[in-house]
């Protein structure tokens, strides 16, 4: 009776541990199946987020989830002259070149004008943030259509279209509203969550190859590297690095640059002791107003970006708020702003960092580019 029971649970034991195996080995094996593809990785130089492989007749894209584990999305890029491949792996399949993309962001905009693929642009939304004059111009000619709002589209005009891809911002937790009934891939653009402003630039490479000018797109970002490390390189060899604060108090909270985010590290990189570096995280972190008084009280200087049609002065930051008087930059008049209603500092800077951060090291040390004329910020009246 004892050896019978004994029999039993070492049986029990061992079916448990039989499917335990069973389960890892169909869990890792579907993990392999899923994740890996045999093929040409390409070297991602700054992307922390992206993974490019060029297979046998496509391209896999992985984005990486940034604000979790695993992948956001899988891209498979099949060219239109090939017939689709018989062993595709799982993932969003994408008929390249994109002739007829639907883009919810002026900045992916102005890219794809300087791809030179003006071609691809057919339909828009929120229209009132592209600066391209050549866009515009096409709207009100008809030849792009307005969708209307990007919180509301107008899918009567998407039909209009009938895009092959909709460019889209993904956010944590975040839908996409009506536009997910439409037929068509959604390029999820997460370059914005990249944890330095070369890994974000490195997206140029993932979007040529949708409109077929790969090779445009690696000699464009190899310049941009090129000269980003140049100017880093001659801010990293001035002695005097001035404290720099930053943008301004919201309703509720005082949003700053982490030290870890793109705009955390371009001041850093421009020369600059960035006062909130030593917070860690990529994105933006809300500050009380007496946390960012405690810190920021003494700084040099103090950066502000707004988008407004009429200018910010004194006069306005006091009648806004009359803390802002306590900072060492406000009574000294020493604080520059950018109006992104007329400055192009995001379509610029989200691919040409090197732009910017030209501009930031002229700001931080003027004695460096004494012939520079800033074409972003300006000193506030």
């Amino acid at each position: 009776m004892r050896n019978s029971r004994i029999l039993s649970m070492i049986f029990f034991l061992l079916a448990v541990i039989g499917i335990i195996l069973l389960a890892t080995v169909i869990y890792f094996s579907g993990t392999t199946q899923g994740n890996e593809v045999q093929g040409r990785r390409l070297h991602m130089r700054h992307s922390s987020l992206l993974s490019l492989v060029e297979c046998d007749g496509y391209t896999v894209v992985d984005v990486a989830n940034p604000w979790g584990t695993g992948n956001l999305q899988r891209y498979l890029l099949v060219p239109k002259e090939s017939a689709l491949p018989s062993s595709l792996p799982a993932g969003v399949v994408i008929r390249t070149p994109v002739e007829r993309g639907l883009f919810f962001s002026g900045v992916h905009v102005a890219l794809f004008e300087e791809l030179g693929a003006h071609e691809c642009i057919k339909a828009v939304c929120d229209a009132r943030y592209i600066y391209s004059a050549s866009t515009l111009s096409a709207i009100e000619k008809g030849e792009v259509v307005d969708c209307g709002s990007s919180l509301d589209v107008d899918l009567e005009r998407v039909a209009e279209v009938s895009p092959e891809a909709v460019f889209v911002l993904p956010f944590e937790n975040g839908g996409y509203g009506k536009i997910e009934r439409v037929a068509a891939p959604m390029i999820e653009c997460a370059d914005y969550m990249e944890n330095s402003p070369l890994g974000c630039a490195e997206w140029v490479r993932f979007y040529a190859r949708l409109v077929g000018k790969a090779e445009q797109g690696d000699s464009l970002f190899n310049a941009v590297c090129s000269e980003y490390e140049a100017l880093r390189h001659v801010a990293a060899m001035v002695p005097v690095r001035p404290r720099v604060m930053c943008e301004l108090k919201g309703s509720s909270a005082w949003y700053v640059p982490a030290g870890g985010s793109t705009m955390g590290r371009m001041y850093s990189d421009a020369g600059a002791d960035y006062i909130f570096s030593y917070i860690q995280g990529t994105g933006s972190v809300p500050l009380s107003f007496e946390v960012v008084l405690d810190k920021a009280a003494d700084a040099d200087l103090w950066l502000m970006k707004y988008n407004s049609p009429v200018d910010r002065t004194y006069s306005s930051m006091l009648a806004d708020f009359g803390g802002y008087s306590h900072f060492r930059p406000f009574k000294e008049r020493n604080i520059y702003v950018c109006n992104t209603y007329c400055k192009r500092i995001f379509e610029d800077g989200s691919f040409h960092p090197e732009k910017v951060l030209k501009e930031l090291v002229a700001l931080f040390h003027p004695q460096l580019f004494t012939d520079y004329r800033l074409k972003y910020y300006e000193k506030m009246h």
